[in-house]
């Protein structure tokens, strides 16, 4: 009689630990899932503060060129030349 026992809980425990396996899976399948949709979410953050970055780079840029063309640069030189200096030397402040 107390083998006829033994088979049911032998039974009983294979489908309770095979059924705890799966829901185990599920859950990290799911715990995987949403992880994956957070890092997306992050990346496409970045990508939009990278877009801004570039434009304020592509920006400082063109006024970098504004700033050294040779038009901007006599300008300079001469507000700047002190009185009666060869020509080309000049103090900036």
């Amino acid at each position: 009689m107390s083998q006829r026992n033994a088979i049911p809980w032998t039974a009983t425990t294979l489908v309770v630990g095979v059924c705890l396996a799966l829901v185990t899976l599920a859950m990290l399948r799911i715990h995987l899932r949403v992880q994956t949709t957070m890092i997306g979410y992050e990346i496409g953050h970045l990508k939009a503060s990278e877009a801004r970055l570039i434009e304020t780079r592509n920006t400082l840029k063109m006024q970098l060129a504004k700033m050294t063309t040779q038009k901007h640069l006599q300008r300079i030189i001469q507000v700047n030349a002190p009185k009666g200096a060869p020509e080309g030397i000049f103090a900036l402040k």
